[in-house]
């Protein structure tokens, strides 16, 4: 398949042989008719098939795997840029264009993820169903106001799409880390199969499916058929808007850079050439003696940066000590960003720097857009 037939025209075509096959049948409506629809129009309401004991499993697998869930999530979020229709309606939203737009943006997103893992759910009143109403209204108004603007609207393909950007490299990457917990894929696909109907995706276009054997293939497909092209072949746009994001991001860490970032994501959605470790390859793939390999153009602190990386992720964390550090680690990260963000102090000023999506009172903030030509 082309790339275009997925990432410019975000359409495809099966022969009748994959209509047999439920993760193709399932990549095939996404594209083409999940292009059609926005927001599912169902009430703030548990779905009928919520496990309540699976996901509270789910959230509490965040405390144990939180760094590994965090990087996951970066390089979802940097691989989604490379989608285009997600592309037009984050550059409309004017939301992510500079590294002070990004970091108020990623951060806000970082808050809004810890909520979810964090409050009950159980509580209508707990800031888990104020952070759910407020990021649907927010992608409702984002998508009424780009809409009108000729950037389209957010349908049910970019939500399915944008979901994979949370789960979807942690999850299917989880063996290339030693990861082998079964019931943390199976809470964790439930648990973002329920956020997902709660943000409004419907359950046919909904990424995590009834369970994780479900949820694995239809990841995968949209990893092979989506993301892996999309990110072969960027455009400058994605070019600028991840080097936003990633100098955004660097103010609450400064390890990070563009191109050791841009090799990481590349790298889990199996692009070819950049493959760092001898299993860095699909089952049944080896290496093409011809592919040039892009590890070697980096400058000497970004391979250091990616071997340092790789090596603590695959052979380290597997170590309950080494997981706690690193688990630590971001926990003080998260408290350094939410009380004294001092880098970002520093080069944004002090009201820049905090970013809040609650008020003090406790109720959700609202989003502030700044649309293009409005």
């Amino acid at each position: 398949m082309s790339h275009s037939a997925v990432t410019a025209n975000d359409e495809t075509d099966y022969s009748d042989k994959d209509e047999l096959d439920p993760a193709k049948k399932y990549l095939n409506h996404l594209l083409n008719n999940g292009s059609q629809e926005g927001d599912s129009g169902t009430e703030l309401e548990l779905p009928s098939w919520y496990n309540e004991q699976l996901f509270k499993r789910g959230q509490n697998y965040f405390n144990k795997y939180r760094f590994v869930m965090y990087t996951g999530m970066l390089y979802g979020l940097i691989s989604v840029l490379a989608v285009p229709s997600i592309l037009r309606v984050l550059s409309c939203s004017h939301q992510s264009s500079t590294p002070l737009d990004a970091y108020r943006r990623y951060v806000r997103t970082i808050f809004h993820a810890i909520s979810w893992y964090t409050y009950p759910v159980e509580d209508k009143s707990s800031k888990f169903w104020k952070s759910i109403k407020a990021v649907r209204q927010a992608h409702s108004t984002s998508s009424r106001a780009c809409s009108r603007l000729g950037a389209g609207q957010i349908n049910q393909k970019d939500l399915a799409l944008t979901q994979f950007g949370f789960i979807g490299f942690i999850t299917l990457g989880a063996h290339r880390i030693q990861l082998y917990d079964e019931d943390f894929l199976e809470a964790t696909a439930h648990m973002w199969r329920v956020l997902g109907y709660l943000l409004g995706i419907k359950d046919e276009y909904n990424i995590c499916g009834r369970n994780w054997a479900e949820t694995r293939q239809r990841l995968d497909i949209v990893q092979r058929r989506v993301y892996a092209p999309a990110l072969e072949k960027t455009s400058e746009e994605f070019d600028r808007m991840a080097e936003a994001l990633i100098n955004g991001l660097w103010h609450i860490n400064t390890i990070l850079s563009v191109d050791a970032q841009l090799f990481f994501a590349k790298r889990l959605a199996y692009v070819p050439g950049y493959e760092y470790f001898s299993f860095d390859y699909r089952p049944g793939e080896k290496r093409n003696p011809q592919q040039r390999l892009y590890y070697y153009d980096l400058s000497w602190w970004d391979r250091f940066v990616v071997s340092y990386g790789l090596f603590i992720v695959t052979y380290l964390h597997k170590y309950k000590v080494v997981r706690m550090y690193l688990n630590f680690r971001v926990w003080i990260m998260d408290l350094l960003t939410y009380y004294l963000p001092y880098i970002a102090i520093w080069k944004f000023g002090v009201k820049a720097a905090y970013v809040r999506i609650f008020r003090s009172d406790g109720q959700a903030l609202g989003f502030k857009f700044h649309f293009k030509n409005e």
